[in-house]
């Protein structure tokens, strides 16, 4: 693996505070924050935004959500949920996108490509960003038995996928977002790209992902698209459950992204890039959000929380699906409740722990300025982060340091920092107020 790149001192400023919302097919034009924009960007953005209608006034309309019942600004004082739907149609896609993902004729009607449950909490400081797997088997009111990916596809989809996701977790939709292919793509490009490094080769031809070494690279356009879609790399066990965390960690690193001092974007690029493949709903007000991101604007990292909805896999009638596990009802209630979030959810079956779930400390021990290219690296790799400290006195070589309970987290760790000895060591890892503590030393001499 390369050496590192230059570190990026990084911010806590209100910029981009509303990234908890960046996934893929989620609020783009807000990744730039609230507070940093002038009344008439703001009005821009609003003008440029598609509308679905929500509430019982909607009537009839086939393209409307009347089971959302939403008061303007509310959330900036109570708990949220947005439920952030990628859809899979191949509309808007260029010529050489469909020749990769498919044309609308030949992969017909949309389905839920990625289903993101989204809790903002202003009360609890926190936004929990909760995945639920497009194979999940569940009851879609009206359809009986299938994969919740396909109550899209019915008519009133989005109406339909918003009461499938309320009966299944419990929490009640607020706002609703939806994103295509084509968005997504154009977003990321609007961005100049998402600078990810991984720990392994990963290819994917039907996805058409093509990341021939471990290591750094840009992501534009397809190419990130490619990333969070894939379902085919070496290794996967259960494909569903992989892509998510791989969601996970692109989403960590946009957020790093976002809150990197000295980026500046181009609002009104953003909003253009993706105005004709994002859809929100009426009453999605950015003013309102305003507010709400001056108030979560002290959360950083560690304040947005991931999660994937526990589920194994199961075969009915020949065909293989996901089955929700009892232990996921206390994790909607914990997210329902405002209460201490617990592990479950944080690992998926047979599934590495994302990057996205692992806090990292990176100790400075002598190291002549490395330890900053080593944070610089690991929050490239979507990683936690914490700000880099001194070793304490007697810690002087290149290692990981871990608890027992961490052992897991230190493994994926490990994946990226392959010279690293490892080292479980309680009192001393305990002190970092880390899962896994990366101490660089004068014997560093750079990443493999």
């Amino acid at each position: 693996m390369a050496e590192a790149p230059p570190s990026r001192t990084k911010s806590r400023s209100p910029l981009a505070r509303k990234v908890f919302l960046v996934v893929p097919g989620a609020l783009p034009l807000l990744l730039a924050g609230g507070s940093a924009f002038s009344i008439a960007t703001i009005i821009y953005a609003d003008s440029k935004l598609q509308r679905i209608c929500t509430g019982s006034h909607c009537g009839g309309q086939q393209d409307s959500i009347p089971h959302i019942q939403t008061t303007p600004g509310e959330c900036t004082k109570t708990p949220c949920n947005f439920l952030i739907l990628g859809s899979d149609t191949r509309a808007g896609l260029g010529k050489k996108q469909q020749s990769q993902f498919g044309t609308p004729k030949s992969v017909q009607g949309q389905r839920a490509d990625t289903i993101i449950v989204v809790n903002v909490d202003p009360i609890h400081d926190r936004t929990v960003v909760l995945s639920i797997p497009r194979d999940l088997r569940v009851s879609i009111p009206g359809h009986g038995l299938d994969k919740i990916n396909s109550a899209f596809q019915y008519k009133h989809g989005a109406d339909l996928m918003v009461r499938t996701v309320e009966k299944l977790t419990g929490l009640q939709i607020n706002h609703y977002v939806e994103v295509n292919f084509a968005g997504f793509e154009r977003l990321v490009t609007a961005l100049g790209g998402v600078h990810l490094c991984v720990d392994q080769p990963m290819e994917d031809r039907l996805a058409g992902l093509h990341l021939p070494h471990a290591g750094c690279y840009t992501l534009k356009g397809a190419e990130a698209l490619a990333f969070v879609r894939a379902r085919h790399i070496q290794g996967d066990v259960i494909p569903d459950f992989s892509r998510i965390s791989r969601q996970q960690q692109f989403m960590r690193v946009v957020i790093q992204k976002m809150l990197s001092i000295g980026v500046v974007f181009d609002y009104a690029k953003l909003v253009n890039a993706i105005k004709d493949n994002l859809i929100v709903d009426d009453h999605l007000n950015l003013y309102n959000l305003q507010d709400l991101t001056r108030k979560l604007s002290g959360l950083g990292q560690q304040g947005v929380l991931f999660r994937i909805l526990p589920s194994a896999p199961v075969q009915v009638g020949g065909v293989d699906y996901l089955q929700m596990a009892s232990e996921a009802k206390i994790l909607f209630r914990e997210i329902r409740d405002g209460t201490h979030l617990s592990d479950i959810g944080v690992e998926a079956q047979f599934t590495n722990i994302s990057p996205a779930n692992i806090t990292v400390r990176v100790w400075d021990a002598g190291s002549g300025g490395r330890a900053e290219r080593v944070a610089t690296f690991l929050t490239d790799a979507g990683f936690v982060v914490l700000p880099v400290q001194p070793a304490p006195g007697g810690v002087t070589r290149t290692e990981l340091v871990y608890r027992p309970h961490t052992s897991n987290e230190m493994a994926v760790v490990s994946n990226y920092l392959k010279v690293f000895a490892t080292v479980n060591d309680f009192d001393l890892a305990k002190q970092a107020t880390a899962e896994v503590v990366v101490v660089v030393g004068p014997d560093y001499h750079g990443l493999s």
